[in-house]
């Protein structure tokens, strides 16, 4: 179908968005027989789609979950106001009686489940479990259950210090359990590890099976920071190929990647695979009955080396559970050819850091993902990381991303292409501020000599085919002057080959290989990416930062900065993930106290006290099979502190339902644009990841998706969400401060709120 004729389309459906009542404003995209009928099909595919996983389910009608186990055996070692610990050695278990509601919280409800066999009832009832790496590289599982294990505690206070000795295993160390507040709090002291025989410590997991549920014994879930946020509803057993475990903060690029198998198994290339949603929180939470039992659990130390484990019933054993994995040791590849054939060997020294995880225990109405969300904030809120700064404009912002220049293929020299000069970017922004549309975050993208793709990481200078230093500095005041924010856009760390010095910028993984990225595609230009030295990183926004305070521009955008923290392993300079982030965190921080604004792509949790804006914020999990439900947690965490925006809606993000998603999660839209028609592009180094951004072809798409998503959000700016209920499927009701509610109708029938009409994929305001 031809682009201007769907773009027009869409325009149509949205259009329709525009209709208000005395009581309350409702917008809908209603149905119409006068158009072709791709419309009615595009409708029609859209709503069969609310009861996927890119959806929130409706609960159940309220089933009290009563209680499932029992303290019988276990002696009471800790009270606070809030909590009782129970402790039973025997098989080194622990449970937690909830005062406020009297709800108990353990590991498995007996000591030996007859669907267990012995290690892993083991693993499900004591604190501590370990994996393990035998003189073959094998990786194994045991826990201080196990008989072959000496143990000891001691009551102090408030804490309980236990000794742990893996005999058979000459594997040894020392942990602690503090009750504090009503929360407990887990920590290992990494100095207290030994290894004394042939095995080797690989990873620790604290009460691993704490609030497990077996089958769908009862009514709840998993709560996940997979995207914006993920459920896996407990269900019956069903045989999953694998379950979830995710590095918190992403992969480590310096390891993780040169072993994970990364095959879809198909004939077209893996490079069209959708890129999996990073964990950016390091959280994760189970629920027993919604609104009535919750447990919030939360990495507060060690989280640059921890994963996300949550495994669905039928996979290894019939239960559902989630834990933290602290990772000391893991297996990487070991060259052993120059063809890059090798060995899996395991990590020769263990990782150093200091585990730390808490628990929270709700109740209530609290207990659900959104009170965890709720809890969350105010924990950050506390600690400085978030405060109520989002902008109150009486207009939401736009975010517009434009490519200025990047590298074209010759036959047999490469040569730079100017795509949107700085006169045709004043023209996109003057077309779109005489529309009503002033509040534009404006990112130009190839504005640095070379282009997007042909800049050197480490050096800062105007392209001058697309205007000299006056000439930006000109067009940054003009698109402050009209009420906006212009940003020059950096990306420091993902790079090709003629961004960088391979042999000297170029980062190093565990095997001294280069990180290098592969794309699985031989059609197109540019197949391999490249990760700088992380301390070069850092290196290079400093010096940018300073440059760019000394030439008068006032906002930087950095991309991948945000969501890839990985180590370098270059023998004679190693940097360690931890201290990458330390690293990292000062220069954002430098950044952001001598500019006005700094925005950050999709930045993990420990970057949002620095960011300005957020751009590209995830908006719906990876959607594996045993994920039941999208959720926007990390929505409700931020809206009120910090301006967000979702992906580009021009890269397959502008559908009706799309639309939808924005209001219900209070995300504003952005777009990517040029000057020139992508077949003009074709032999540039963008051309396969930019398909559509012919500004003409997108300008009344852009228009009426604004002013569709503005009539909504712009009533709650600076507003947070306070709560979220699923009315039923396609029907989600969203409440904020102030006594605002917005109502979103996913579905292909008018629904009735209170004698008030929410229409068919439209949405209804109160307040």
């Amino acid at each position: 179908m031809d682009k201007r004729l769907f773009a027009s389309l869409v325009v149509v459906l949205n259009l329709l968005l525009l209709m208000n009542s005395v009581f309350a404003q409702t917008q809908s995209l209603d149905t119409f027989s006068t158009l072709e009928e791709e419309i009615i099909l595009l409708e029609r595919n859209e709503i069969s789609n609310i009861g996927s996983n890119r959806y929130t389910k409706p609960e159940k009608g309220q089933v009290f979950v009563i209680n499932r186990m029992d303290l019988d055996n276990y002696e009471k070692i800790l009270e606070d106001d809030y909590i009782e610990v129970y402790y039973w050695d025997k098989n080194a278990s622990i449970r937690v009686l909830n005062k406020v509601n009297g709800y108990i919280w353990g590991g498995l409800p007996s000591e030996k489940p007859s669907d267990m066999n012995v290690t892993w009832s083991g693993i499900g009832n004591s604190l501590v479990s370990i994996d393990y790496y035998d003189q073959a590289g094998i990786e194994r599982k045991t826990s201080i259950a196990a008989n072959n294990v000496k143990r000891e505690y001691v009551v102090n206070g408030n804490t309980i210090f236990f000794s742990v000795n893996f005999t058979q295993l000459g594997i040894s160390f020392d942990f602690s359990v503090e009750l504090n507040d009503g929360s407990l709090i887990f920590r290992l002291d990494s100095d207290s590890i030994q290894e004394t025989g042939k095995y080797m410590l690989g990873s620790v997991y604290f009460v691993p099976f704490f609030g497990s549920v077996r089958a769908d014994e009862i009514d709840g879930y998993i709560f996940i920071p997979d995207g914006p946020g993920a459920l896996i509803r407990f269900d019956k057993p069903f045989k999953y190929l694998s379950n979830f475990e995710k590095r918190v903060y992403g992969k480590d690029f310096a390891i993780d990647h040169l072993f994970e198998v990364n095959d879809l198994k198909v004939s077209r290339p893996n490079d069209f695979a959708t890129e999996e949603k990073s964990v950016l929180m390091p959280i994760f939470g189970v629920v027993h009955g919604p609104k009535q039992n919750g447990l919030f659990a939360r990495i507060t130390s060690g989280e640059e080396y921890a994963a996300i484990v949550a495994t669905p019933a039928g996979v290894l054993t019939n239960y559902n559970w989630v834990s933290a994995k602290f990772i000391y040791r893991q297996k990487y590849l070991q060259p052993t050819t120059k063809s890059g054939a090798g060995v899996q060997i395991v990590q020769p020294t263990r990782n150093h850091f200091d585990p730390e995880i808490r628990y929270y225990f709700l109740s209530g109405d609290d207990a659900d993902y959104v009170g965890m969300a709720k809890a969350y904030r105010n924990m950050l809120y506390e600690e400085g990381v978030l405060a109520r700064q989002e902008r109150i404009d009486g207009q939401i912002p736009l975010k517009i991303g434009i490519l200025g220049s990047d590298i074209e293929k010759g036959f047999i020299f490469n040569s730079l292409k100017v795509i949107t000069s700085l006169e045709q970017a004043k023209e996109i922004v003057i077309r779109l501020n005489s529309e009503g549309i002033s509040n534009l975050a404006v990112v130009m993208k190839g504005w640095q000599k070379g282009g997007l793709n042909g800049s050197k990481v480490s050096k800062f200078a105007f392209e001058e085919k697309l205007g000299e230093k006056d000439e930006f500095l000109e067009f940054s005041d003009f698109v402050n002057q009209s009420g906006g924010r212009f940003y020059f856009y950096e990306n420091p760390v993902a790079v090709n080959q003629f961004q960088i010095d391979l042999r000297k910028e170029g980062g190093h993984s565990l095997s001294q290989d280069l990180i290098k990225i592969q794309r699985d595609n031989d059609y197109i230009w540019i197949k391999d990416t490249y990760l700088v030295k992380v301390n070069l990183v850092a290196e290079y926004l400093e010096n940018k930062a300073e440059l760019y305070d000394s030439n008068g521009m006032k906002n930087m955008a950095v991309d991948v900065v945000g969501f890839k923290l990985y180590a370098e392993n270059q023998r004679g300079d190693v940097v360690t993930r931890d201290q990458a982030r330390v690293m990292l965190e000062k220069t954002a921080q430098n950044i952001a106290n001598n500019l006005e604004n700094l925005a950050l792509y999709t930045p993990n949790q420990y970057f949002w006290r620095y960011s300005s804006e957020i751009f590209h914020l995830p908006m719906v999990n990876s959607q594996y099979i045993y994920e039941t439900d999208t959720v926007p947690f990390i929505q409700i965490v931020l809206k009120g502190s910090i301006d967000y925006y979702a992906p580009y809606s021009n890269m397959g993000f502008y559908s009706p339902t799309d639309i939808l998603r924005l209001i219900e999660y209070g995300a504003y839209p952005s777009f990517i644009l040029t000057a020139l028609t992508n077949d003009e592009l074709k032999y540039t180094a963008i051309s396969d990841s930019y398909y559509s951004t012919f500004f003409e072809d997108w300008f009344d798409v852009i228009v009426s998706t604004y002013f569709t998503i503005n009539e909504a959000l712009s009533k709650v700016e600076g507003k947070q969400i306070i709560d979220r209920k699923v009315l039923k499927e396609g029907i989600v009701k969203v409440d904020y401060e102030g006594d605002v509610s917005i109502i979103v109708n996913y579905t292909n029938y008018d629904y009735y709120f209170e004698k008030n009409v929410v229409p068919t994929l439209g949405y209804l305001i109160i307040s």
